[in-house]
């Protein structure tokens, strides 16, 4: 797989993981779990931007 397309499907999974969070957030999901899924997300953004600009 070609770095283009692991930046692509690093920003859906980001995004999904995104909207997935803000769901979490509005229905009121224990603080621990929303925590969780936070420092995932944070992963993933991550990896995208060393991908991205390294």
């Amino acid at each position: 797989m070609c770095k283009n397309e692991l930046i692509e499907e690093l920003k859906e999974e980001i995004e999904l993981k995104r909207k997935r969070l803000n769901e979490m957030v509005v229905d009121s999901v224990d603080k621990e779990a929303v925590l969780k899924f936070s420092v995932e997300l944070d992963d993933l953004i991550r990896r995208f931007y060393e991908l991205k600009l390294g």
